[in-house]
């Protein structure tokens, strides 16, 4: 068997010829192709572990998502268990309002004039806290929880407080930090 320029076998010597082998290389060009195209496709789709809207009330699917927000548009680190995006005022106020169980539900406006909605379900170790990027202005807050949420400023002294089973408006712009439990 012979090698072409290209490092393909050609099928020479086997019976083949020259253009059995550029046969051979346009169905592994076709393949690799169909590959990238299937891989692509299917990243796509929403994330896995990404929040789903499911007839306008919460639910998550199953698996770990990428979490990269819009330069400008509020986050929140570590990546709370439910986030949301692109809703309108009306909408966010309304998941908030309905913040599941064992859940700290904010939100705040996104950079293009839309909402974003976070709930935070898992309490951090001792001394650690959700940090906060981009959460301005005064915004409604529900703690679904049975502990109290903390707001605290960048020295982690605390700004604000929602008790158990309450929401409130929490004026963000001194809050740096979030202890939901």
């Amino acid at each position: 068997m012979s090698r072409s320029s290209t490092g393909l076998s050609e099928g020479v010597g086997t019976g083949g010829s020259g253009s059995s082998g550029r046969t051979k290389q346009a169905r592994r060009l076709v393949a690799v192709v169909v590959a990238l195209l299937s891989v692509f496709g299917v990243s796509a789709a929403a994330p896995a572990g990404a929040a789903q809207l499911d007839g306008g009330s919460w639910s998550v699917s199953d698996g770990a998502s990428s979490y990269a927000p819009a330069k400008g548009d509020p986050s929140i680190w570590p990546k709370p268990n439910i986030v949301q995006t692109n809703l309108s005022a009306a909408a966010s106020q309304q998941r908030v309002e309905d913040c599941p169980l064992y859940h700290l539900c904010v939100r705040n406006q996104e950079a293009d004039g839309l909402w974003s909605v976070f709930a935070l379900y898992y309490c951090l170790e001792a001394g650690q806290y959700y940090e906060l990027t981009n959460f301005t202005g005064t915004v409604y807050a529900q703690n679904s929880q049975n502990a109290t949420a903390r707001f605290l400023r960048a020295d982690n002294s605390v700004v604000d407080t929602i008790g158990p089973n309450t929401g409130k408006n929490i004026y963000w712009n001194p809050v740096w930090k979030i202890d939901p439990c």
